[in-house]
């Protein structure tokens, strides 16, 4: 294990999540069958991040709850005014003070969203020579440079996806929501609706893309390594004298090799759930908030408000979708190449 390289992968590591991790220390652990973490200490830091995001949202959720009864008061004693028009113009000031206030909280979301995937493919670049120089050492050329490859392949997909088609749309969507709400016509609502099918569905696609990938090459480069493995071991075996020791000298090298492999390969699933832990639940906690303030202002509050929050809701979903969805795509890689490779 002497062999390999953790420094790079550790230095992200205490950059991201600061020294909370220590790579190496966790890739042995797992070659020795251990515990790579401890549930307490996870569900206690699940909780802090959970009662922390609640009360950095608070006052947030106080001033959107305080312009949709301002909004609401306006919409229902317009008959108060002699001119019903005064309280229509009231009433699209403070859309636009809460239009003002849901685009900041969403770019919140946006740069959450958009820093968690970033690190998780700084992690898979800096990931990838480590784990496939542990994959080549146990005797799996063939299946490492096939999924090294696509590794690369797949983090530039990732990073071309969210940066120039996934967040982009999101964001139209939301402005197509919350535009829709100024009137109470609703003529863009079809529209935005199109734009959350193509996100949920290009998400879709790519995830189907992915595993389908993982299915075909695991009929093939798992069997041409093993042919090879095993061609090695008999081809020792033939030779006068030290035929045995040989072949048994060559199973123990590479079956401590396979461990490390094995070992590299589960660190990483837990360091990409440990990256994702926090957003997500910062993004659950959000989209969470926003579906129950819709539910608590809609017997009271003006329907455009209502239906504007939700809308809120739905993007931060599709944001939690994104997030979900990139984290799974790179855990089926890397669980699929470890155990396809045996």
């Amino acid at each position: 294990m002497e062999d390999i390289d953790f420094s790079e992968i550790q230095q992200l590591l205490d950059e991201l999540l600061g020294n909370s991790l220590d790579f190496g220390n966790m890739v042995k652990q797992g070659a020795q069958g251990g515990r790579l973490f401890s549930w307490e200490s996870l569900a206690a830091f699940l909780q802090d991040v959970f009662l922390k995001e609640l009360l950095q949202q608070r006052q947030m959720w106080v001033h959107i709850l305080v312009l949709a009864v301002a909004a609401a008061v306006l919409v229902h004693f317009a008959d108060v005014f002699q001119n019903r028009s005064v309280s229509q113009i009231s009433f699209c000031m403070i859309y636009m003070l809460l239009f003002l206030l849901l685009l900041t909280s969403f770019q919140n979301s946006m740069g959450i969203a958009d820093q968690v995937m970033g690190n998780m493919r700084d992690f898979m670049t800096v990931l990838a020579p480590a784990y496939f120089l542990a994959l080549t050492l146990s005797a799996r050329v063939a299946s490492a440079g096939l999924y090294y490859e696509f590794i690369l392949l797949l983090i530039s997909a990732v990073r071309w996806l969210a940066e120039v088609f996934i967040l982009p749309c999101i964001e139209i969507y939301v402005l197509l929501t919350l535009v829709n709400g100024m009137s109470g016509e609703a003529r863009l609502g079809r529209l935005a609706e199109l734009v959350e099918m193509l996100v949920g569905w290009s998400l879709k696609a790519v995830l189907a893309a992915v595993m389908g990938f993982h299915m075909i090459q695991g009929l093939i480069t798992p069997a041409a390594d093993a042919f090879r493995s095993s061609a090695v071991s008999k081809g020792i075996e033939m030779v006068p004298g030290v035929g045995d020791a040989g072949s048994s000298i060559t199973d123990l090298v590479l079956g401590s090799a396979m461990l490390i492999k094995n070992g590299v390969g589960a660190a990483a699933l837990v360091v990409l759930i440990f990256l994702c832990l926090v957003p997500l639940a910062k993004l659950g906690v959000i989209m969470a908030a926003y579906y129950l303030l819709a539910a608590i202002l809609q017997p009271v509050s003006e329907e455009r408000i209502t239906d504007c929050l939700t809308g809120m809701g739905h993007a931060v979903r599709l944001l939690f979708q994104a997030v979900f969805t990139v984290l799974v795509l790179f855990l089926l890689t890397i669980a699929l190449a470890t155990a396809a490779s045996g």
